[in-house]
């Protein structure tokens, strides 16, 4: 197939297994897509990627890309391993093969009203979905740190996406919003918000380290019948991110980011705390214990995808 390379010409590339990626187009996942889309890491590893831009909203309980994996319309998409549990006690046999990042948001609020977690009782809080790992973590640091559950002491409103969650924060129907962490710095930026809290720092609270919480997911029935293809996506994704990590001036530039401005510097700062967080054999046996300080007491088996991680 033929590919338009950075410098305009057009080379022609022998059959090669197709991969579908399906990503938020208001996601960061996407960063590394065309990262491995620009410099051909697809083909160097023995598969052309297809990116396919989804929406944010919830689809009966399922992020948007987690819908397009399991109706079979993408081959792989990034979630956490929270839903990839949930997925997998409603059916859906998907796993996590490749680590992504420790991919945790921010509670954000405008400046002048919210300064500490303790403040937050009687506060209307803004969520993506009741079972957001944000949401979770907030709830089970403040009951740690603070004596209470926002759950019972705050008023938490649903937003459903991402992208009405922020409306939801500038419309001052909330008091303060768990955004995702690519939101934050430009908001902050602009003066009128301020991070009460980087979600990423209450990990310790609960007596974790850093781990990685979101990855890159495939369907059992892939990860069976094309483990070549699955590994030739991990090698490409590490490779995109080492340009990216490396690379201040592609990272900008393929996430549209202008280096000298002070959002740009806080977004990347942001990003390189969270990725990449090489994957270790402990790693499994920390996120089965934060999931249950997240309240999650069963968790199925299948959710690491064995031979992979």
């Amino acid at each position: 197939m033929p590919r338009e390379t950075m410098n305009g010409c057009v080379e022609q590339f022998p059959a090669l297994p197709l991969l579908r990626a399906g990503f938020e187009a208001s996601g960061s996942g996407r960063w590394l897509m065309r990262t491995i889309a620009l410099h051909a890491l697809d083909h160097a590893n023995g598969f052309r990627l297809r990116i396919e831009l989804a929406g944010d909203q919830m689809r009966a309980g399922l992020q948007a890309t987690e819908a397009c994996l399991a109706a079979a319309t993408a081959d792989v998409v990034d979630t956490d391993w929270l839903s990839i549990a949930r997925c997998r006690r409603a059916g859906i046999a998907l796993a996590a093969a490749v680590p992504y990042g420790a991919i945790f948001g921010g509670l954000l609020a405008r400046r002048g009203s919210l300064a500490e977690l303790s403040e937050l009782p009687g506060r209307r809080i803004g969520v993506v979905h009741p079972d957001d790992k944000n949401w979770l973590l907030l709830r089970a640091a403040c009951r740690q740190l603070h004596g209470f559950d926002p759950e019972t002491a705050c008023t938490r409103v649903d937003a459903g996406s991402k992208t009405a969650l922020r409306e939801l924060l500038a419309d001052g129907r909330v008091d303060a919003a768990l955004l995702y962490w690519h939101q934050i710095p430009v908001l902050v930026a602009s003066g009128d918000y301020v991070e009460v809290c980087d979600l990423l720092d209450l990990l310790p609270v609960l007596g974790m380290r850093t781990v990685p919480s979101t990855f890159f997911v495939f369907s059992d029935a892939l990860l069976d019948a094309e483990p070549d293809l699955v590994l030739g996506f991990a090698r490409a994704a590490s490779a995109a991110v080492r340009i990216l990590r490396d690379d201040a001036g592609a990272w900008h530039a393929v996430t549209g980011t202008v280096a000298n401005n002070a959002g740009g510097q806080a977004l990347r700062t942001k990003w390189l705390t969270r990725i990449p967080h090489v994957w270790d054999s402990a790693m499994q046996t920390d996120l089965l214990k934060l999931a249950h300080c997240l309240g999650e007491s069963e968790f199925p088996d299948g959710v690491f995808a064995a031979g992979f991680l």
